[in-house]
């Protein structure tokens, strides 16, 4: 009798255990998650790596490591997160969503922002190469949003970059031909939707005595990866008809604003303004932004690697 009640208690064991694991590999499958693009890990893979705490440790490996990558190009409070299928999807250069935010940032030394946000989409999972100069094997969205005050756009526009940007301007003023021209000493004040900018403009390199004081006033309106200045008034000492040059300002700020500017060694970026605002002395934007490999970049990694097209 002994025997019978052991073997019971046995047996109810054993079926509880495959019930609470079936249960488990159910509720992994059942998460909310996009199918991928690529070949990852199934679901009881998955599920033993996350109990046998492969994919947990691997994960805050994982993320100590993408701070302090982050770090070199973005300092201030930031915080990232990675999210992962598992930990064998991890070592092969796959991961559900990589998450940035921060708040006072500096970005490359150059961009100061109040508040930042940037996440790969959903439907667009990360799939990088394991070689000593990552390249993505797969496209990848990704959406940013960012608020600049009215501080840091005047920090951006007086710095080293900022200054140099905005010198040695190369302009073609109908039907004078073109010029080169510095804006000096720019401030800006951000109001009542509208932005509006102080300044000195010279010819380049001519003493600052000669220069005339300008004053621009629009709205900052979006179109694909650049600001433009819509509705602008214009000022600007001793002169009366400002319609030539107001066409020029149009032209140039969205040249100067132009967020495809943004480089990544063997990548092509593109990036589409969704949202711009002024609201509260602050600059709210919001962009999608598409990062792929230069195609002939691929096909070098691809051959040097012997792998047919990623799948």
């Amino acid at each position: 009798m002994k025997n019978w009640t052991q073997l019971i208690h046995q047996s109810s064991t054993i079926m509880l255990t495959g019930l609470l694991l079936l249960g488990s590999m159910a509720w992994a499958e059942k998460k909310p998650m996009n199918y991928p693009p690529f070949k990852t890990a199934n679901g009881f893979n998955r599920l033993v790596q996350n109990i046998s705490g492969f994919t947990p440790v691997s994960g805050w490996m994982a993320n100590r490591i993408l701070k302090r990558e982050v770090g070199r190009y973005v300092t201030g409070n930031l915080r990232t997160r990675l999210t992962l299928y598992s930990a064998s999807d991890l070592w092969g250069g796959k991961a559900r969503q990589i998450q940035m935010s921060g708040q006072q940032v500096l970005l490359d030394d150059f961009i100061p922002l109040s508040e930042f946000n940037i996440e790969n989409n959903k439907e667009s999972p990360i799939f990088i190469s394991k070689s000593n100069r990552p390249i993505l094997l797969k496209p990848m969205t990704l959406t940013m949003k960012a608020r600049m005050s009215e501080a840091d756009i005047n920090r951006l526009l007086t710095s080293e970059k900022g200054r140099k940007l905005l010198t040695n301007l190369k302009v073609a003023i109908p039907p004078f031909g073109k010029h080169y021209l510095d804006v000096i000493n720019p401030s800006v004040l951000l109001a009542d939707n509208r932005i509006t900018i102080e300044s000195i403009l010279n010819k380049h390199d001519r003493p600052i005595e000669s220069g005339l004081p300008v004053k621009i006033s629009g709205q900052i309106t979006a179109k694909k990866s650049r600001l433009h200045l819509s509705d602008l008034e214009l000022q600007i000492e001793g002169f009366q008809d400002t319609r030539n040059i107001e066409r020029l300002v149009e032209t140039y700020f969205g040249q100067i604003v132009n967020l495809n500017h943004i480089k990544v060694d063997r990548h092509k970026v593109k990036v589409a303004i969704t949202q711009s605002e002024i609201r509260d002395r602050q600059l709210y934007l919001q962009a999608d932004i598409k990062v792929e490999p230069k195609p002939e970049a691929l096909t070098k990694y691809q051959a040097s690697h012997s792998k047919k097209p990623a799948s």
